[in-house]
């Protein structure tokens, strides 16, 4: 009987893993692109106003990239409501980069996140300027949490 309730605990806790990170529905922006992209995650899915949110790519390059920049940009009904600029060896896994690379952005969302589905579109820049990659990714944002009404 113990163990019955100890394997449904463990089966119960990785659904519950499952299913804070999963792949992200995504697209490239219109045109062709140097790098590529293999998969993109979102934690937590769906994202919750007031709390962190973490955006991780895997990618791939196939030249020597030595810094640049990462534009976000994040629409909600398509209108741009907040836009940043990082430097892209910030964000890497490893910098200078060549083939496989990891994006890793964590951001905390304001309190004051209306709740809805929201794009984020992100575009790769070299020290040059030219455009490495562009992908539109698809975000849910859930309010605050009942309880965050009630803390002091």
């Amino acid at each position: 009987m113990a163990m019955s309730r100890a394997l449904t605990l463990v089966v119960a806790l990785i659904i519950a893993l499952a299913t804070q990170a999963q792949a992200a529905k995504w697209r490239y922006c219109d045109g062709d692109w140097e790098a590529r992209i293999e998969d993109a995650t979102v934690v937590p899915d769906p994202a919750r106003a007031g709390k962190e949110i973490n955006v991780i790519i895997n990618g791939e390059i196939g030249r020597l990239v030595e810094g640049g920049d990462l534009d976000l940009t994040v629409l909600f009904h398509s209108i741009p409501v907040y836009k940043e600029t990082d430097n892209l060896c910030d964000r890497l896994d490893s910098c200078p980069a060549k083939g496989e690379f990891v994006v890793d952005a964590k951001q905390k969302l304001p309190s004051f996140t209306l709740p809805g589905l929201y794009q984020l579109k992100i575009q790769a820049k070299d020290t040059d300027g030219k455009s490495l990659v562009c992908m539109m990714l698809d975000l849910e944002i859930k309010g605050p949490s009942f309880s965050e009404y009630f803390a002091s």
